[in-house]
C-alpha cells in the first residue's frame, strides 16, 4: 500500500512495535525479526550538524538600476531582462562567496574529509575525485560557450572560467557536482588505478567510528531481539554503506555480528566481530571460500548478519578485499551478476529476507543504479509477498515519489533523528505506564544507546 505520512501523521507506535517486537514482549512470546533495516548513506551522515549556507546579501541589487542598465544596453525582451536580474543577483552572491567559502587544495580537501568524524556524503566524494582527477563537465560548458563570445571578450583563462562555474554551482546547488559520483569515480579509476581509488576511499572512510542515533537504535533493536528466549534465527541488516558505523554501534551494545560483503573475485568476504570467541579463526575459515550461492556460515550461535551489498572499508581490510560498488562499471557488473549463477547476495541472506518487509533509512533514489538494486532485491522475496515496506525520508522528489508509488512503499516523511527520538518517546511513554515490565524493557534499550541517556554503552565508550 502506497501512502505518505507527514511528520505529525507518522505512527511511531507501529514502528516501535516492529523494531522491538513489543506485542510479543507484552505476551511473553518469542517471535522472529519483524522488519529488516535497509541503510543508505543518509544514516551515516545524519549525525552531522547542518552546514551553514553561504552568507546572504546585506543589500540585494536594486531592480530599478538593473532595469535601467538593461535599457542602456538595449535589452528589451522579458526573458532577457529576467536573465539579467538573475545574473546580477548571482554575481553579487559570487562576490560574497569568494570571501566566505574556504578554498581547499586537493590534499587539504582529502585531509578535511579524512579528519571529519562523519563519513563523507556522495556529493563530497564526487567533489574530491573530480578535483583529484581534474574531471570537470564545466570544461564542456566553457568549450560550448566560447564560440558565442567575441575574441578577448571574456578576458579570463579556461581554468578561471571553470573555477567561476564551480563556485556558482556551490552557491546555487545546481550541477554540484556536475555528474554522479559513479561517473566521476569511473573516470578517476581510468586515469589512475583501481588500487588508487580503493586506497583513497579507505583512507577517508575506514577511520570513522562514531555511530549515529539511527545506528544506535538499530543496535538496541538487535539486542532486544536476542534477549528473547529461544531465538532460532539471525537478525539481518542490509546496507549499501562502506563504513563500519553499524558495527561500531553493535560493539557498544555488546551484540555479536558477522559482516558479509562482495569481493572482486565474486566470492564473499566474511568478518566476525572481535567479541566472539575465536573470531579470527572463524573469519579465516569462512572468508573468501565460497560464492554467494554456496555460502554456508560456520558460526557458533545466532547473531546479527550485516550484509554490506556494495562492499566494506573496515580498517583491517586491504585492497585484496576490494568489492566496492562505486563506479558505473561496478554497478553494471553488480546488477548483471545478481541474476547470474552465483548471484551477489548470499543465499543465506535471501533466506533471512523471506516474508519480511524492509525499512529503508537514509536513501535517495535519484540514481538509476540504486533503484535497479532495490528492484532486484524486492524480487528475491517472491511475487506473493504481502508485507508492507516503509521508507523514512525528509525529502521526496519526483523520482522517489514514482518509485515508492510503483513499488507500494509507504513513506514516513521525516528526518532520521526525529524518527529515532519519536520511536524512543513511544518507549518512554510505555515506561511511564507504571508497569515494571515495560520499565525493564525501556531501561534495557536505553542502556544500548549512549546518546539517548544509556549508561552501559556510554561507559563502554
Amino acid at each position: 500500500m502506497f501512502d505518505i505520512w507527514e511528520q505529525a501523521q507518522v505512527s511511531y507506535s507501529e514502528q516501535a512495535n516492529q523494531l522491538f517486537n513489543l506485542p510479543a514482549w507484552q505476551q511473553g512470546k518469542t517471535e522472529g525479526q519483524q522488519i529488516i533495516p535497509f541503510l543508505g548513506a543518509g544514516v551515516s551522515v545524519s549525525g552531522r550538524k547542518r552546514s551553514a549556507s553561504p552568507a546572504a546579501l546585506d543589500q540585494p541589487p536594486d531592480p530599478l538600476k538593473i532595469e535601467q542598465f538593461c535599457g542602456s544596453l538595449g535589452i528589451e525582451g522579458e526573458s532577457a531582462k529576467l536573465f539579467m536580474r538573475m545574473a546580477v543577483f548571482l554575481a553579487a552572491s559570487l562576490n560574497v562567496a569568494e570571501k566566505d567559502l574556504h578554498r581547499f587544495s586537493d590534499d587539504q580537501l582529502q585531509d578535511n574529509l579524512q579528519n571529519d568524524s562523519s563519513p563523507p556524503s556522495a556529493r563530497e566524494l564526487a567533489r574530491l575525485f573530480a578535483n583529484l582527477s581534474t574531471y570537470s563537465a564545466f570544461k564542456q560548458v566553457v568549450d560550448s560557450l566560447s564560440p558565442l563570445f567575441p575574441k578577448d571578450f571574456i578576458n579570463a583563462t579556461e581554468p578561471q572560467q571553470i573555477d567561476m562555474l564551480k563556485l556558482l554551482a556551490r552557491i546555487t546547488r545546481i550541477a554540484d557536482p556536475p555528474d554522479p559520483l559513479s561517473s566521476i569515480t569511473g573516470y578517476y579509476e581510468s586515469k589512475t588505478t583501481r588500487q588508487s581509488l580503493w586506497t583513497a576511499l579507505h583512507l577517508i572512510i575506514s577511520g570513522k567510528n562514531k555511530p549515529t542515533l539511527t545506528h544506535q537504535l538499530l543496535a538496541a533493536a538487535a539486542k532486544r531481539y536476542f534477549q528473547q528466549a529461544g531465538v532460532w534465527q539471525d537478525y539481518l541488516i542490509l546496507t549499501t554503506n562502506y563504513d563500519c558505523l553499524m558495527e561500531d554501534a553493535l560493539d557498544l551494545a555488546k551484540v555479536d555480528y558477522v559482516v558479509l560483503a562482495p569481493r572482486k573475485d565474486q566470492k564473499v568476504m566474511v568478518r566476525f566481530s572481535d567479541g566472539i570467541e575465536g573470531a579470527e579463526e572463524l573469519t579465516r575459515m569462512n572468508s573468501g571460500t565460497s560464492y554467494p550461492d554456496k555460502l554456508y556460515l560456520k558460526k557458533p550461535k545466532n547473531m546479527v548478519v550485516i550484509c554490506k551489498m556494495h562492499g566494506c572499508l573496515n580498517p583491517k581490510l586491504t585492497d585484496k578485499d576490494d568489492g566496492l560498488v562505486i563506479s558505473d562499471n561496478d554497478y553494471v557488473n553488480y546488477i548483471s551478476q545478481m541474476n547470474s549463477a552465483h548471484g551477489t547476495l548470499p543465499s543465506y541472506v535471501n533466506t533471512l529476507m523471506q516474508d519480511k518487509p524492509f525499512l529503508f533509512l537514509g536513501y535517495s533514489l535519484t540514481d538509476w543504479n540504486v533503484r535497479s538494486v532495490f528492484e532486484t532485491i524486492r524480487k528475491k522475496r517472491g511475487e506473493d509477498f504481502g508485507g508492507q515496506d516503509y521508507a523514512v525520508t525528509s525529502y521526496l522528489g519526483d523520482y522517489e515519489l514514482q518509485f515508492f508509488k510503483r513499488t507500494g512503499v509507504a513513506i514516513l516523511k521525516t528526518d532520521l533523528n526525529t524518527f529515532v527520538h519519536s520511536v524512543m518517546a513511544v518507549l518512554q511513554k510505555l515506561k511511564g505506564s507504571n508497569s515494571e515490565r515495560w520499565g525493564t524493557l525501556v531501561d534495557g534499550i536505553l542502556s544500548s544507546m549512549p546518546e539517548m541517556g544509556g549508561t552501559e554503552a556510554a561507559n563502554a565508550n
